[in-house]
């Protein structure tokens, strides 16, 4: 039977099309890629002819498939939040994406400094305030000027916690009492130390972990074990099973942006905001 050229076989092609890009970028290692829910659809392949097939297949919802549109609809891409996960149509509006050139880094960074001062590293930061900081940093994020954030050279060295909505142990909260909380990364050792000191290190708890590098912007990582000591004398140490997952959107010189989940926070990433 001789190809006949109709509206229902264009669409049946871009179709399939986009259902194949869209599983061949399932694959690339992004940090945390989800997958739209799936919905049926069937095309006639065979015109209006009594005895035609129909084919059925399985799209994602967000290709919504109209006679009346035009084709161009099946790639037309949502808007998306600076911190969505990659797929199929976010390629397409990463080209229309707001240029970083024109963005006041530095201006964006003290703003942040100035919002998180006087919350404890975010311990008694009110809602209004943590919804002010997720603001400014999703502007930052846009400028991200490291590519490889999860083997970058700049991770090295000791940071110190600026500001998270947890508002545990992490924040350098113990009892009532919120402490400094630095983080020392080397990445010869494949090493981390988190430590929170009180009074002026007279209490300090240290937890040590590694990683697995799982993509440019996320790290695996795997708690080894914390110490407890007073006044330099050890007064607990315990080893650790836990895991968790950092996902990473900005590293410069002295700022660094991470979300973090794990442990008995499994439903919802925190924030960390750290500096040097």
């Amino acid at each position: 039977m001789p190809w006949r050229t109709n509206p229902n076989q264009i669409l049946k092609i871009l179709v399939v099309t986009a259902v194949y890009l869209e599983s061949v970028v399932a694959t690339l290692p992004t940090g945390s890629l989800s997958r739209n829910k799936e919905v049926p659809t069937t095309c006639n392949t065979g015109g209006r002819h009594r005895g035609s097939r129909v084919m059925t297949l399985s799209l994602p919802t967000n290709i919504r498939r109209r006679r009346t549109q035009s084709t161009s609809m099946l790639l037309r891409a949502p808007a998306t939040k600076a911190s969505s996960p990659f797929s199929f149509n976010n390629l397409f509006s990463s080209f229309l994406a707001p240029s970083s050139s024109n963005i006041d880094v530095e201006s964006l960074k003290d703003s942040i400094r100035r919002a998180a001062k006087g919350t404890q590293n975010g311990v008694q930061a009110s809602k209004e305030k943590r919804l002010q900081i997720a603001e400014i940093v999703r502007e930052l994020e846009i400028a991200n000027p490291t590519r490889r954030l999860t083997s970058s050279s700049v991770l090295d060295g000791e940071w110190k916690l600026l500001f998270t909505t947890n508002d545990g142990s992490s924040a350098g909260k113990f009892g009532p009492f919120v402490g400094d909380v630095a983080q020392n990364i080397d990445l010869e050792k494949e090493e981390y130390l988190n430590i929170v000191s009180l009074g002026n290190g007279i209490f300090k708890g240290t937890l040590s972990a590694t990683w697995d590098n799982l993509s440019s912007s996320t790290w695996k990582v795997k708690f080894k074990n914390i110490r407890l000591e007073l006044l330099g004398f050890s007064l607990q140490e315990k080893e650790l099973k836990a895991v968790g997952t950092w996902r990473m959107t900005y590293l410069d010189d002295d700022f660094r942006i991470l979300y973090a989940m794990g442990g008995k926070n499994q439903e919802q990433e925190n924030i960390y905001i750290l500096t040097k």
